[in-house]
């Protein structure tokens, strides 16, 4: 499988062969330089101390390792150019060489030379560096230039200063055309031998660089799979201490691999045991100081020991992942099926309710028409008591109904300020004790919201009333706020300046049947988050024991609706 990351590896084949063959003939270009003058400065320093060496005058030696250098100087130079093509140009050198090869030879001996092997370091090169081709011509070159030679040693063709030498010509065709086959036969085995060698030793190069290659993709594809994957993964050596950890672990824990490898893993998640195998479940300890809910595995982990002889089995691999979500989610759905539930039990029992409440409303209204004529204050307090406790009861019912199974959404434009003033109004006229209390609004005249106008409205008096009954030993006003925000949002907001809300019970106040009030049902701000989740928006409140409490309330508005005229 081919993936678009191998394309980011550093070099391509093709490239690192072309740079070693530029490498190659470099190298050979020096080993020219230092072949040459080592041969002939160590045989003219021999010839100084005695020995009967051939060798022509000091000053031809030096005029040509001279040339030598030149040429391979240049041929440096011109060996840098990228677009030069090194295959025409190693062939070039490798018959220059033969030439000064031939050159040599020539002038120290003809066949009698003591340098007549060098012809073999240019094949040989030429196998090794290039093709068997260029090997081929190499060894051929070698072979002419060698024959030509002993044809100028055979017709006499000879430097003046061979005969103040031990040189002896070759007395016989014969033996002249032995000598050519012997060393061109040498030159052409020689030629096959390293272009067969050079031949297989690039094929395993080929194969390791290719090997080399494909670890390297394997190698970058597992680190991308290790950081990519969305599970956490952390593993620990023998002693228990932290070895590595990708990025979905530094995501959970909050941990950045180097802040943690090398620690004992008891130290930084104490929470986690690894103690028997399976899926556990625990509460972690961020390093930001947060709990969140893990659920985590672990397994042995075979890797090699420090010493590289046996496998370390007390390695593990620990794998967690972040339930936080999850949980919330398996709460809700339980929620949601006991609610469904609630529902059914409620559509059953409520006209049971109401029927009996009705009667018993009814009849407490007679019995309040009869105390009125007879003039009985008893049985008027107690008509009284049984209409106001039958309201309360029918309320109840009300509630109950509306959290249970709330009413199909039937979204309209309307204006806030008008709907908040709608409220203040029933709140006034519905209650006595509430009618007294101060309510200041701040909203802006034009603003307008989208949704069920029936239930925004249930939102605001839900939270008014809780706001009065807040702010009994106060009697601050209560300031009601809106506006709109980016984003396509409204938000309202009710403040009071009462007790507060516990830190402890905070998180319970919008649960179902939760309240601190005595005559309390628990399911007002139960029906206020689920109203507003249901329009889309959500609920926030902020408050701190003896300083007031703020509840705010974000309704989105449609992505393309224009508001009609309240």
């Amino acid at each position: 499988m081919r993936c678009k990351f191998f394309k980011s590896l550093p070099f391509t084949p093709v490239q690192e062969t072309r740079e070693q063959l530029r490498q190659h003939i470099l190298w050979f270009l020096l080993i020219r330089i230092v072949l040459f003058t080592l041969l002939l400065g160590t045989t003219l320093i021999l010839q100084s101390r005695g020995h009967e060496l051939i060798m022509p005058p000091t000053r031809y030696v030096l005029a040509f390792i001279s040339i030598v250098f030149i040429y391979t100087i240049g041929s440096a130079a011109i060996l840098q150019r990228q677009e030069l093509s090194l295959v025409r140009f190693g062939t070039i050198q490798l018959l220059s060489d033969t030439f000064f090869a031939a050159l040599v030879i020539y002038g120290t001996g003809c066949s009698q030379s003591i340098f007549t092997p060098v012809f073999i370091l240019p094949i040989i090169a030429g196998g090794l560096i290039l093709y068997r081709i260029s090997s081929l011509i190499t060894a051929a070159t070698a072979t002419l230039f060698f024959g030509i030679i002993l044809l100028t040693e055979y017709f006499g063709y000879l430097p003046s200063y061979y005969g103040h030498t031990v040189y002896q010509p070759v007395s016989s065709p014969i033996i002249g055309a032995n000598i050519f086959a012997v060393y061109g036969t040498t030159f052409f085995v020689t030629a096959l031998l390293s272009s067969m060698l050079a031949t297989r030793l690039r094929t395993t190069q080929e194969a390791l660089s290719e090997t080399s290659l494909q670890l390297d993709r394997l190698s970058l594809l597992y680190k991308q799979i290790f950081d990519d994957i969305n599970t956490g993964i952390i593993t620990v050596d023998s002693r228990d201490r932290i070895t590595s950890a990708n990025r979905a672990a530094q995501r959970i824990t909050g941990f950045e691999p180097r802040e943690i490898i090398g620690l004992p893993f008891a130290t930084v998640f104490p929470t986690l045991q690894l103690e028997n195998s399976g899926r556990h479940v625990a509460d972690l300890r961020r390093r930001d100081g947060n709990m969140i809910r893990v659920g985590y595995n672990f397994s042995s982990l075979h890797m090699p020991a420090d010493t590289g002889d046996s496998p370390c089995t007390d390695c593990k691999v620990i794998t967690l992942q972040d339930i936080s979500k999850i949980e919330e989610m398996e709460r809700q759905m339980r929620e949601a099926e006991k609610m469904a539930a609630i529902g059914e039990l409620s559509a059953s029992i409520a006209h049971d309710f109401r029927n009996p409440l009705a009667a018993i409303s009814g009849s407490a209204q007679i019995l309040s028409m009869e105390a009125d004529e007879s003039g009985s204050p008893t049985i008027r307090t107690l008509a009284s008591i049984i209409e106001r406790e039958s309201a309360r009861m029918a309320r109840t019912i009300n509630e109950f109904l509306q959290f249970a199974r709330p009413a199909p959404l039937q979204y309209e434009w309307f204006n806030l300020g008008n709907l908040v003033r709608e409220c203040v109004d029933q709140l006034q006229q519905n209650s006595d004790e509430q009618a007294a209390w101060q309510i200041e609004l701040d909203i802006p005249e034009h603003l307008d919201g989208w949704g069920d106008r029936q239930q925004i409205q249930c939102i605001l008096v839900h939270l008014m009333e809780n706001s009065c009954a807040a702010s009994n030993d106060t009697r601050e006003p209560i300031v009601v706020r809106a506006g709109e925000e980016e984003g396509r949002k409204i938000w309202f907001e009710v403040v009071d300046q009462g007790s507060g809300v516990d830190p402890e019970i905070r998180e319970r106040i919008f649960e179902p049947f939760f309240t601190t009030r005595e005559n309390g049902t628990g399911l007002g701000l139960a029906i206020v988050r689920h109203i507003a989740e249901n329009h889309g928006g959500r609920v926030e409140i902020t408050s701190s024991p003896g300083q007031g409490c703020t509840v705010r309330v974000f309704l989105p508005l449609p992505e393309s609706a224009m508001p009609e005229p309240s």
